[in-house]
């Protein structure tokens, strides 16, 4: 299963992301958590190439060991991945 898929059309792509329950991060990405602390947390990408927008999800188990770094255990495919997906590609049709 790959964790990447492109669209056509968000509308606003922050205000989208946001109302699943998404916030936006200091680069630029979107992370909402899985579970009742900060990790682990659904951790999406939104690049926008010309008319399309591709979208990227993985899911961050920890957060980064060493400072300064952003290395970390992650999950990019799987049935937590495949929900999530899914999940954002219902709203985007409903």
């Amino acid at each position: 299963m790959n964790a990447k898929f492109s669209i056509t059309s968000l509308g606003n792509i922050r205000v989208f992301f946001t109302r699943l329950g998404y916030h936006l991060e200091r680069n630029g990405s979107y992370a909402k958590r899985a579970g009742p602390g900060t990790f682990p947390r659904y951790h999406v990408y939104a690049e926008v190439q010309g008319e399309q927008i591709r979208v990227s999800v993985h899911l961050d188990a920890k957060a980064p060991t060493y400072e300064g770094t952003s290395a970390h255990a992650g999950e990019y495919d799987g049935p937590l991945i495949e929900a999530e997906m899914q999940r954002i590609k219902d709203a985007i049709v409903g």
